[in-house]
């Protein structure tokens, strides 16, 4: 499902509202808003610059939960000027034409976060949120994060920019078009301000893996990942929180890599590359705010949100159930604080018995003061701050340790499997469907090739071997694609590995630390990719070793091979806990499926046993020739696409007994060869064209030694090409037959 369609957006909405109406948590919350509405209605202008009015407009509204949001707004609660102000400006009439009306709510969020900020350290986004969604119900919606909005108007839009705000105008007028108005009623207001969060629970938290779920009434419950699923730790980055925000705000437009490194280079001068490799890292890997697509860097959601508001408070959610030690930091301060810094490195440092050192468990505490969760008391003791109380109030659950280890290289990485999660795709018939519209394959190649790849909970391998040009690339791709029907974000998802000659080792896949510069680590697609796949466990991600038999695959896929099989860890390096932002192992990714296509002729090597006991295999070497599709969208007049494929079929029956027959990408070859040379030229020129193209196209693979099947296929092709008047095709296969006869061998190239 698509929100961008319009007629799949009312489907959405139409469920969602049975939905919502059979459930009594929003039938409560559409009642709440409503007396709250009426409550805030029946006040005017003195009575709504009282104290007692605006600390409950504030703080008791029921639009949405408050969650991270829980700003203190007291000394600009207990400023007369302040609510005499607000008061005055809630009270005016606003005009009733959209684009007017809009631009005087802008102006006046903004005017109140600015007023209110001049009172307080932080400013109370989303319980400004609240007031207005409260003031003006038919623009805005119940959803008050704003990730969380950004989230849905990606869904219904087509991804621009737009201030927070907008994307409330944006997603109400949408429902007002393909839903319909709400009129003057209240009730139906209330009704069409719910039915975004309705949209966001069942629709956007469907096709993503969420941090959290819903409790039905616009909050989000976190829910943490095992401690042996949470990436161990965070690491350090001079600048902290402030370079985060320097750096996705150079990120804002697309860059590559280079371009974030070089922009790295002048906030942290003296940095070496390998410190700003690791920076990059922690963006991507740790904090999960910027992520790559095709060779550049763009933001995430996250980092949207994070770039738009300034506040660490946005990334709460990830930190705290994706990142091992802080959910665990800010409780023990929550529950034991205050604490001076050694003992809170060591409540953290009890998490990971692989950190023998406080390194990382330092370098947590360090992130946690940068982003305004811990503060000092005056005896040098860290506490809580206001913001890390709201990140405490988001932890109701007992923070894991990981257990004790045996001091060996994979240590403190359990296998995921121990704690699977279910990989999201959609029915095998709809991937039939995808798959069987882009190319010749039949539906039972595509059920066996998802049941092959999908039926071990971890080896998910499957080789295409066989005759070149039959589609086995064609056909990987567009599984892969498949996969993600429907579903937004796909870039990154599928990664094409060319295999070259010579590979004798894991390094051309897994990278290496570099001889010529030993701080600096050799990254690789297919790493980041694997870097990757781990941080979406539930969304399938699809390698493509193209000719994966130019090298040897036992040898460059050997530690691939083993963690595939053993769930064991895999290893990267030995350089210490962390190396130019590459840890030291990585857990193979249960949602990774490999697909390797092979062709086997002369330049090409054997598939070894410990290779094929793992992989589901599927043969090429057949081809119905009469099948194709593309004689039927051949711009060739009809009698002479009869031709050529009378003579390309039995050139296939002639060829095949000893394997030296054809593809689909040949028989495209010659059609697209003769549509550009024939024209609407003679048949002598047509004929000439023919036997141009199958000396070019066909020939060339004929080669063999002396043998029954040799002879037949050679003998076959002679009469064919005889009887279709190819002389100069005939007199090169008759050249071929004397060949053989008088040296036991032939070849095309000699």
């Amino acid at each position: 499902m698509t929100l961008k369609n319009d007629d799949d957006l009312r489907d959405a909405c139409d469920a969602a509202v049975r939905s919502a109406k059979a459930n009594g948590a929003f039938r409560d919350w559409g009642g709440s808003i409503r007396r709250f509405i009426e409550w805030y209605r029946s006040a005017d202008e003195p009575k709504r610059a009282t104290e007692a009015f605006q600390r409950k407009l504030w703080d008791e509204n029921p639009v949405s939960s408050a969650g991270q949001g829980n700003v203190s707004l007291e000394p600009a609660l207990t400023n007369v000027d302040f609510r005499t102000w607000l008061a005055h400006e809630l009270t005016q009439p606003f005009p009733e034409s959209s684009p007017e009306r809009r631009n005087r709510i802008v102006k006046l969020f903004d005017e109140t976060l600015d007023r209110v900020s001049r009172h307080s350290e932080r400013k109370p986004r989303l319980k400004l949120f609240r007031v207005m969604a409260v003031a003006f119900p038919r623009d805005f919606t119940t959803i008050s994060y704003n990730g969380y909005v950004t989230e849905l108007h990606r869904k219904m839009f087509d991804g621009r920019r737009v201030r927070p705000l907008r994307r409330h105008f944006e997603i109400m007028d949408r429902l007002e078009k393909v839903v319909g108005p709400t009129g003057d009623s209240l009730d139906a207001q209330i009704e069409r301000m719910i039915l975004p969060w309705l949209l966001y629970e069942q629709v956007v938290l469907a096709d993503a893996e969420s941090t959290g779920t819903t409790k039905g009434t616009g909050e989000v419950e976190l829910s943490p990942l095992p401690a042996a699923r949470r990436r161990p730790g965070l690491s350090s980055i001079r600048g902290g929180f402030q370079t985060v925000l320097a750096a996705l705000d150079f990120v804002e437009e697309r860059v590559t890599r280079q371009e974030l490194i070089d922009h790295l280079r002048t906030l942290l001068p003296g940095n070496k590359d390998n410190s700003l490799s690791n920076t990059l890292s922690v963006l991507r890997a740790e904090l999960g705010v910027i992520r790559s697509e095709g060779d550049q860097y763009v933001l995430t959601e996250r980092g949207e949100t994070v770039l738009e508001s300034g506040d660490a408070s946005d990334l709460s959610d990830w930190l705290l159930t994706k990142i091992l030690g802080v959910d665990a930091a800010v409780a023990t301060l929550r529950d034991q604080g205050p604490l001076s810094r050694m003992e809170l490195t060591g409540a953290v440092r009890a998490c990971n018995p692989r950190w023998k050192t406080d390194y990382v468990p330092g370098a947590i505490v360090t992130w946690l003061r940068s982003f305004g969760v811990i503060e000092d008391e005056a005896d040098g003791r860290m506490r809580l701050s206001q913001s890390g109380r709201d990140w405490a109030a988001r932890i109701y659950w007992t923070p894991e340790r990981l257990p004790p280890t045996d001091g060996d290289s994979g240590a403190g990485r359990e296998d995921t499997a121990d704690t699977p999660v279910k990989i999201r795709m959609p029915d095998v018939e709809v991937i039939v469907a995808h798959v069987s519209a882009a190319g010749q394959f039949e539906p039972r190649i595509v059920r066996d090739l998802h049941a092959g790849l999908w039926g071990h909970a971890r080896r998910h391998f499957a080789i295409l071997a066989g005759l070149s040009g039959t589609g086995k690339t064609l056909l990987a791709k567009v599984y892969a694609e498949s996969l993600w029907n429907g579903v937004e974000k796909k870039a990154g998802r599928l990664c094409i590995v060319t295999v070259q000659p010579g590979w004798h080792d894991p390094g051309a896949l897994l990278g290496y630390v570099n001889p010529l510069q030993p701080e600096a680590y050799v990254r690789t697609p297919f790493l980041e990719f694997l870097l990757q796949a781990g941080q979406e466990p539930a969304v399938p991600y699809v390698a493509l070793l193209d000719e994966m038999n130019l090298s040897h695959p036992e040898q460059y896929l050997a530690p691939i091979l083993s963690a595939m099989e053993t769930g064991a860890p895999i290893d990267l390096h030995r350089e210490g806990e962390e190396f130019d932002g590459i840890p030291p192992t990585i857990a193979y990714p249960s949602n990774l499926a490999i697909i390797g296509t092979v062709n086997m002729d002369e330049t090409t090597h054997g598939i070894s046993d410990k290779v094929l006991d793992r992989a589901f295999t599927q043969d090429f070497w057949q081809v119905d020739v009469p099948g194709f599709r593309g004689w039927k969208t051949t711009k060739l007049a009809t009698e002479r696409v009869n031709r050529v494929r009378a003579l390309l079929v039995a050139l296939y029956d002639a060829l095949s007994p000893a394997r030296l027959h054809f593809g689909w990408r040949t028989i495209d070859s010659v059609l697209g060869f003769l549509e550009k040379s024939s024209g609407a030229a003679d048949d002598s020129t047509f004929d000439d064209a023919i036997d141009s193209v199958v000396y070019a196209k066909i020939l060339p693979k004929l080669r063999g030694d002396d043998s029954p099947r040799f002879r037949k296929a050679l003998e076959g092709c002679f009469r064919v090409l005889t009887e279709h008047g190819l002389e100069r095709c005939a007199s090169r296969v008759g050249e071929l037959k004397e060949d053989l006869e008088s040296s036991g061998t032939a070849r095309f190239w000699r």
